[in-house]
C-alpha cells in the first residue's frame, strides 16, 4: 500500500503543474484568456480520443503498468517541444501531442489503484488522498519557487517531477486492468448503455464548471493581485480538505446511494460557484477553495462506484476513460472554451455564477434519475409478487 501511495502522490503532483499553473505561464507567453481557453479545449479534445484508446489497449493487454511508464516517457519527452515553443500554433500542436499521452495517465493510474484495492481489501480512498496530498504539497511548493525563480522554469520543474513519478512507477506490482479478454464489439455494446450515456450526461452537468475553474481560476487570482504562492495555498487548501472525505468515504459509500452522494457533491458544486462568483478578494476564493472537501472526493469516488455496478469488470479500464473523456474530456472541451471566452467578455464573476446555475440543474437531473430508480423498482417488485399471489389462490 505504501508503494502504491507513494506513486499517486508523485503522479498526481504533475498534475498541478500542467494544471494550476500551466494557464499563468501561457499568460506570460503573451496569450490572452480566449487564446489559453481554446488551447486548454483542444487539449481536452484530444484526451476525448486518447483516453478511451489506452483504456482500450490496456484492456486489450490485460496490463496497466507497462502503458503507463510508456505514457509518462512520451510525456516528457513532448514536453521538452512545448516548453521550447514560441508561437501560438507550436505551442498548441506541442500541447495536443502531450495530452495524447498526459491526459491518460490519471484514469490508468485510478484503474490501477481501483484493482490493488480490491486484490488486497485496501480502501480506494485511502490510496486516492495520496493523489490529493501530492495535488496539494506541489501546489504550494511550486507557488513559491516560482514566486522566487520565476513561471519559465515550469518545464524543468515539470521533467524533473514526471522522472520522480516514472521511478515510482517502475516500484509498482503489476495488476490485470481486465478479467477477460475484451473485444471492440464488447467495447461498442458498452457505450450504447442508455443508462451509461445518461450517467455520462449527467457528469457532464457538473463537470463543465468544475472544469472551467480547474483552467480560469488562476487568472481570476491574478485579476484580484493575488501572488503566486497564494495560487498555490489556494489548491492546497483545496486538495488538504479532501484528506478526511478520502479517509473516510469507504465508511460512507456503505450506508448511502452512489446517486444520493452524487446529489450533495453538485449542490455543494453549485454553493461553491455562487460564493466565487461574488468573490472581490483572492482571499474569499482562497478560503471558499474548503468546499472542494464536499465536491471533488465525494463525486470522484460515487461515480466510480455507480461505474463499477454498471460496466462489466473486463471493461472496467474502458469504463474509467469514458468516465474521465466526459469528466475532463467534453468538460474541458466546453469549460475551457466557453470559460476563457466568458471571462473575456462578461468577467469572472457572471462566467462562475452560470457556472452555480448549470451544477444546480445537475443536482436536480440527479434527483429525478434516482426518483425514476426507484419506481422502477418498485415496478419490477410488484411483477414478481402478483403471479405469486395468482398461484395461492
Amino acid at each position: 500500500m505504501v508503494r502504491m501511495s507513494l506513486f499517486m502522490y508523485f503522479l498526481f503532483s504533475t498534475y498541478s503543474i500542467m494544471g494550476f499553473f500551466l494557464p499563468p505561464y501561457l499568460q506570460s507567453n503573451g496569450l490572452d484568456s480566449g487564446q489559453i481557453g481554446n488551447l486548454l479545449a483542444v487539449g481536452s479534445l484530444v484526451a476525448m480520443i486518447a483516453q478511451p484508446a489506452w483504456g482500450f489497449i490496456s484492456d486489450k493487454n490485460k496490463t496497466v503498468k507497462p502503458i503507463l511508464l510508456v505514457l509518462l516517457i512520451c510525456a516528457f519527452s513532448v514536453s521538452l517541444g512545448f516548453f521550447s515553443a514560441t508561437s501560438f500554433f507550436a505551442i498548441l500542436f506541442f500541447y495536443a501531442l502531450f495530452s495524447c499521452f498526459h491526459s491518460a495517465t490519471g484514469p490508468l493510474a485510478e484503474t490501477l489503484c481501483i484493482a490493488y484495492a480490491s486484490q488486497h481489501q485496501k480502501s480506494f480512498g485511502q490510496i486516492r488522498l495520496w493523489g490529493e496530498v501530492g495535488v496539494g504539497m506541489s501546489s504550494l511548493l511550486l507557488g513559491i519557487v516560482i514566486d522566487r525563480i520565476g513561471i519559465h522554469h515550469l518545464g524543468g520543474i515539470y521533467a524533473l517531477a514526471v522522472c520522480v513519478a516514472g521511478a515510482a512507477t517502475l516500484l509498482l506490482p503489476n495488476s490485470k486492468s481486465a478479467a477477460s479478454a475484451v473485444n471492440l464489439s464488447n467495447l461498442g455494446k458498452l457505450f450504447v448503455k442508455p443508462k451509461l450515456l445518461w450517467f455520462l450526461l449527467l457528469v457532464l452537468m457538473v463537470g463543465i464548471p468544475h472544469r472551467m475553474n480547474d483552467s480560469m481560476l488562476a487568472i481570476y487570482l491574478h485579476r484580484l493581485g493575488a501572488t503566486d504562492t497564494q495560487l498555490g495555498m489556494a489548491w492546497l487548501v483545496a486538495t488538504f480538505s479532501t484528506v478526511p472525505v478520502f479517509m473516510f468515504i469507504s465508511k460512507i459509500m456503505r450506508k448511502w446511494n452512489e446517486l444520493g452522494i452524487l446529489v450533495i457533491a453538485a449542490f455543494a458544486y453549485s454553493l461553491r460557484w455562487m460564493i466565487y462568483s461574488f468573490a472581490e478578494s483572492p482571499g474569499v476564493l482562497i478560503a471558499a477553495q474548503l468546499l472542494h472537501s464536499l465536491t471533488f472526493p465525494l463525486f470522484l469516488v460515487s461515480s466510480i462506484q455507480y461505474l463499477s455496478r454498471i460496466v462489466p469488470a473486463e471493461l472496467r479500464a474502458s469504463g474509467q476513460a469514458a468516465f474521465a473523456v466526459t469528466f475532463g474530456g467534453l468538460g474541458g472541451i466546453i469549460g475551457s472554451s466557453t470559460g476563457g471566452y466568458a471571462m473575456v467578455q462578461l468577467g469572472p464573476q457572471p462566467t462562475y455564477l452560470a457556472g452555480s446555475l448549470l451544477a444546480l440543474a445537475g443536482a436536480a437531473a440527479i434527483i429525478a434519475t434516482y426518483k425514476f430508480g426507484q419506481r422502477n423498482s418498485r415496478r419490477g417488485q410488484s411483477a414478481m409478487v402478483k403471479p405469486a399471489d395468482n398461484e395461492s389462490l
